[in-house]
């Protein structure tokens, strides 16, 4: 059972916005499948929706596109925190699984965006989590729109209601970087807005350590409400799952699909466990800062 539902349409639009075809759009796959050959600190040849899905994200710029397949392997080895514990199968994920739901919505806007939820259901549990494994957990959820889903945007919904000053306080400007880079440095997605609901004080003390990071334009696609009826506002009834008054599947429903999927990609996060850079390979060396460069120096970071 497919994730999303393929929407011939959204693929197409996404072709004319790049000036693509279906068939030179193969061409480019290939043209990066055959240069991931190539390189000999690479752990493995990426499989073509992957890489279509990358190239897409790298507004199909080549160049580009070949450093999101590279980074999408090294990033594992420079921030291990949230990786080496990621697997689904984890006491550490489960916990997540068990504290919080980060669900992609199926339905897309009318722009063509996908809608993320993010809900602490369980705060004694998320209280005593890391934010290394609650990222390691949002990207598991990347991996599987990577192999499913097609990505023109992306809109947030964070519902705030349950979040503790326990976690809060754990979220450093440093864990915050470090959580942005895969975003910035992988996935970029286009970022339409960032809806938080049923905000509650401590919500100040993440904005500010957000307006510290992200850059003005992304800063200002963030929106604070006191309760959930902008959702109404914004998006249509049949997009919204039944917690917010909507007509789509709940939570609940998409979650346990969710952790179905986690059981059906088992191989492949048994795979990601293993697959890490030979940095002793790499044609060129890798400066650190290429990627990670927040060491020491708090620089903005552009999530597109």
């Amino acid at each position: 059972m497919a994730l999303f539902k393929f929407e011939e349409h959204v693929y197409k639009s996404m072709l004319q916005v790049y000036d693509r075809t279906e068939e030179s759009m193969k061409e480019d796959v290939q043209r990066l499948k055959e240069w991931i050959k190539t390189q000999p600190h690479l752990p493995e040849v990426m499989d073509d929706k992957r890489i279509e899905n990358l190239f897409l994200l790298a507004k199909c710029s080549i160049e580009k596109a070949k450093q999101k397949i590279d980074n999408y392997y090294t990033i594992r080895s420079l921030i291990p925190e949230f990786y080496d514990k990621s697997n689904p199968e984890t006491f550490e994920s489960k916990q997540v699984m068990e504290a919080v739901y980060v669900i992609p919505l199926p339905m897309l806007t009318k722009e063509m965006y996908r809608v993320n939820v993010f809900k602490v259901k369980n705060k004694d549990i998320m209280n005593i989590l890391s934010p290394c494994n609650v990222a390691g957990y949002e990207f598991n959820m990347f991996e599987l729109r990577l192999a499913e889903d097609y990505m023109f945007g992306d809109v947030i919904i964070f519902d705030v209601e349950n979040v503790g000053w326990e976690y809060i306080k754990k979220l450093t400007p440093s864990m915050c970087i470090k959580n942005l880079a895969p975003y910035e440095k992988v996935y970029s997605l286009p970022l339409k807005a960032i809806y938080m609901i049923n905000a509650t004080p401590m919500v100040q003390t993440v904005m500010n350590i957000l307006k510290g990071i992200l850059k003005q334009k992304i800063f200002e696609r963030i929106h604070v409400y006191q309760d959930t009826s902008i959702l109404h506002e914004r998006f249509p009834k049949e997009l919204l799952p039944t917690e917010y008054g909507g007509t789509g599947p709940s939570l609940e429903e998409l979650d346990r699909i969710y952790r179905g999927k986690y059981v059906e990609y088992k191989d492949r996060f048994d795979q990601l466990d293993k697959l890490r850079v030979d940095e002793s390979l790499r044609p060129d060396p890798l400066q650190n800062d290429e990627i990670l460069g927040f060491h020491g120096n708090f620089k903005k970071l552009s999530v597109d």
